[in-house]
């Protein structure tokens, strides 16, 4: 190894660990997400890429990094090294965002909130510290908050380990366009967070077999107005990989607490260990109320497994979430609802392109297939639901419903991309209950495209428009069936 290689490994690997422990990859950053699942898995670098935010620090210890580096080939170096230079102490932006109306179709990588809005974005990072702070002032948002602090937060690292609290937006799973339990959908509720900085391997053979494990954990507070006001939301998710190509996740989420309920650690010692966990089944089914009804739950499971071929990836992905099952059961879940999805990615000319199809159902079917409507995201007790501030923290199609999407995401430069978006919807299938999307149960189908362009190094425009077969029916309301937004973003 010549003395210049040799220098430039370790400037490499100084700086890397100076600027990676501190840099956030959002759901919102869909592109740069699917950049690091595509180069990940060509070249066998075993990190977690089903849980978002996540940290690139996990990239510093992978054996084949540094080899990407001193290679220069096209990889992590090529995608996200420019990010890691371009980090600086101190980052202001100023977003502005309006819409002809309200655009409620939203995926992973939508983050506007109400149909107008300002965003004024400060943050500060050294080396085990990192603290944002997001002021949203916001126009026409269905949970009718005008100032949000989506995305604030403070956070530092110690044993491998990131502590904090914030506002953060959050995605547990490989979907793309609904996540059947934690999504980016309803604006993210305060609370406290640890997160996995690296991951960890068991030195046990057996153990061992497990690969890379991941670790998440969030404690939030929900809003007071709502039926059992200021209940906690808690989260937990775990991830696996025993193959480099192989992704497996489980998840589980608790609400629970909150005014005129207990919340005592013998309480929350039934809600997590007790059989049924003390959730209970929907009133709503069974006529009347079962069990304790300490919490509302969902838990549930989520594979991807990656297939490639010469420099393409194929990606096969399913989630399954479980709801609350009667606590007379001897088992937490009895009760589901599904996402199944395909992707493929590939680089032209060194740029991304990206074909996703993705089904989900949301009306809950038990263990012999029978579907039960007016369950799903609903309790007897916690009766404003799976939601924070009327909006659903998991699918954004809600309860009892069916989407399909087909997506086309092609990088036009390493500046601009394009994105395409083709849906069919049949919402609340059952024409009753309580789904966002109104309770006709009248399907509903369209398009949506994106383009979004760096036109300097500091001003950025994204350009959304959403056509509809039909006015949708959301929250009363009806939304225009042609919707046009602009976003632009200008870096301080």
């Amino acid at each position: 190894m010549s003395l210049c290689l040799r220098i430039h490994l370790l400037l490499t690997l100084i700086f890397s660990n100076y600027f990676l422990s501190n840099i956030w990859i959002e759901p919102k950053d869909e592109l740069k997400i699917k950049k690091i699942e595509l180069y990940t898995a060509e070249n066998n670098i075993n990190i977690r890429s089903t849980t978002y935010p996540v940290t690139l620090n996990s990239l510093k210890n992978s054996s084949s990094y540094g080899t990407l580096l001193l290679t220069e080939k096209v990889g992590l170096n090529t995608a996200l090294d420019k990010n890691f230079k371009n980090e600086k102490k101190f980052n202001s932006s100023l977003t502005v965002s309006s819409f002809s109306d309200n655009s409620m179709i939203k995926n992973i990588d939508d983050n506007w909130r109400g149909q107008n809005s300002f965003i004024l974005k400060n943050s500060y990072t050294n080396k085990n510290f990192s603290m944002n702070l997001n002021l949203h002032l916001i126009d026409g948002s269905y949970d009718e908050k005008k100032i949000i602090l989506n995305g604030s937060h403070i956070s530092f690292t110690k044993w491998h380990v990131i502590f904090g609290f914030g506002f953060i937006d959050r995605w547990w799973g490989p979907t793309h366009n609904n996540n059947l339990i934690l999504s980016n959908y309803a604006n993210p509720s305060p609370g406290i967070f640890i997160n996995s900085l690296q991951g960890f391997e068991f030195e046990n053979r057996l153990l061992a077999r497990l690969g890379k494990i991941d670790f998440s954990f969030f404690i939030n507070r929900l809003e007071k107005n709502r039926h059992v006001p200021n209940a906690f939301l808690i989260g937990t998710r775990v991830t696996f990989n025993p193959l480099n190509n192989l992704h497996l996740g489980l998840s589980r989420t608790i609400m629970t607490g909150g005014e005129g309920k207990s919340e005592s650690f013998n309480t929350l010692y039934k809600v997590l260990f007790e059989s049924g966990g003390g959730s209970g089944e929907n009133p709503r089914v069974r006529g009347e109320y079962i069990g304790t009804n300490l919490s509302n739950q969902l838990a549930g499971y989520d594979i991807k497994y990656d297939i490639k071929f010469k420099e393409n990836i194929a990606s096969i992905y399913f989630q399954r979430i479980g709801e609350d099952s009667d606590t007379s059961k001897t088992s937490l879940i009895s009760s589901y609802i599904s996402t199944l999805g395909a992707e493929f990615k590939f680089f032209k000319n060194d740029l991304l392109n990206s074909i996703i199809l993705e089904f989900s159902k949301t009306s809950t079917e038990d263990n012999y297939a029978y579907s039960k409507y007016n369950v799903t995201y609903e309790h007897g007790i916690y009766q404003s639901g799976y939601r924070y501030r009327g909006l659903p923290i998991g699918a954004f199609i809600d309860s009892d419903s069916k989407y399909a999407q087909l997506s086309f995401l092609k990088e036009i430069s390493d500046n601009s991309h394009f994105k395409m978006d083709l849906f069919y919807a049949e919402p609340n299938v059952d024409e009753s209950g309580t789904n966002i999307w109104g309770s006709s149960g009248e399907p509903f189908y369209g398009l949506k495209t994106k383009y979004k362009t760096q036109i300097t190094k500091k001003l950025t425009m994204e350009l959304v428009l959403t056509l509809s077969d039909k006015k949708l029916s959301f929250l009363d309301e009806k939304l225009d069936k042609n919707i046009l937004g602009l976003i632009t973003e200008y870096s301080f």
